[in-house]
């Protein structure tokens, strides 16, 4: 089969899923043509250029405003910038259609991408639409929403059937296992791990990781490393600008990388990162402690926030407080942890399968 990629840029998180799907695909026969990726604020980070290898097709896409300061989300204002571009994105589309007419795939594969959709719909095109992400979870009974966000939570809902037309198959990454829907077409399946992280052997260093979706939030992080000058610190964010530390600081700035970041990770003593669900999955796998903080004004990482807690994984909190996290402290059981890895190794081929059955048209 030749499927054809949909990819939401914002973050790392569905960009390191489709590298982890692709890798799976082709181990098992199958094709990725080319990727479809939204040309949001930021460039395309060069670690998935260089290792996606086919074909990158760059359109406008709904993306977020952020707040003055760079790091919380602006809601309202967003929603008015995506009405104002809209026909910027209608541009989008008939680009999309031109370019599925070009490469002919045989189904599309969407890591969140609202426009792959939309596509979908205007253009009636009945090849299989399979929609990945977490978000989708929100639609199982195992889902736990923050109190009182029930605004929040039918906004949530509205933006996930704008990514999925009621006749896509749903599949939500999950922390946990869970029964299946398939009279929603929804199906619960285990987080999509790189083998790059399954078959790394973790080990303990005496720094703490931090990932910000925004660079806007950096200032907490300086703030805190001066205060706690004795906790090294390594941090990696999408933000070009970087503060001008010494080699050996206690706090060093990275640019989002792809094996970089994973040697980091694999060797830190703990995580703490904004509220995104791929890269907590990885620390999980890799027995990490690990605080989330999530984005101001963001509820789909509240929500994730709440998940990984459920699961027994994680801690968080409102503001970037570290000493949560400092010398081994921990925020999981062995248990959930074992749980938790059980899941992702016994069903990693369990998203193969549901491609293949309903790949036919």
């Amino acid at each position: 089969m030749k499927y054809l990629f949909f990819v939401q840029s914002e973050g790392r998180g569905h960009l390191t899923q489709a590298l982890t799907m692709k890798e799976r695909l082709e181990k098992n026969g199958h094709q990725v043509i080319a990727i479809i990726t939204g040309n949001g604020d930021h460039p395309l980070p060069e670690f998935f250029r260089e290792e996606i290898k086919v074909p990158i097709f760059l359109i406008e896409s709904p993306g977020f405003v952020l707040d003055k300061d760079g790091a919380g989300i602006r809601t309202i204002a967003s929603v008015i910038k995506s009405l104002r571009r809209s026909p910027d994105f209608f541009k989008s589309l008939q680009k999309i259609a031109k370019i599925t007419k070009e490469l002919s795939p045989d189904a599309f594969i969407s890591f969140y991408e609202p426009l792959a959709g939309v596509y979908t719909r205007i253009y009636r095109d009945k090849r299989p639409l399979f929609c990945i992400a977490h978000q989708y979870f929100i639609s199982h009974s195992a889902c736990l929403f923050p109190i009182d966000s029930k605004i929040e939570q039918k906004m949530f809902k509205f933006f996930n059937s704008l990514t999925a037309p009621r006749h896509a198959i749903k599949i939500a990454l999950s922390f946990t296992a869970e029964k299946d829907l398939p009279e929603k077409n929804l199906f619960i399946v285990p987080p999509l791990i790189r083998s790059s992280i399954v078959n790394r052997k973790p080990e303990i260093s005496d720094y703490i990781l931090v990932y910000l979706l925004n660079g806007g939030y950096r200032k907490k992080i300086i703030d805190w490393s001066l205060a706690n000058p004795k906790v090294n610190i390594e941090a990696f964010t999408n933000s070009s600008e970087t503060e001008a530390y010494r080699p050996d600081s206690h706090l060093k700035w990275h640019m989002l990388s792809g094996q970089k970041f994973i040697d980091r990770l694999a060797a830190c003593q703990a995580y703490v990162s904004t509220a995104g669900f791929d890269s907590i999955a990885e620390a999980a796998f890799l027995e990490k402690n690990i605080l989330m903080v999530p984005t101001k004004n963001h509820f789909e990482q509240k929500c994730n926030a709440i998940d990984a807690r459920r699961a027994g994984l994680a801690v968080s909190a409102d503001d970037f407080d570290l000493s949560l996290v400092t010398n081994n402290k921990k925020t999981h059981s062995d248990r959930s942890i074992k749980t938790y890895k059980e899941w992702v190794e016994r069903s990693s081929d369990k998203i193969i399968n549901i491609l293949e059955r309903y790949s036919i048209i």
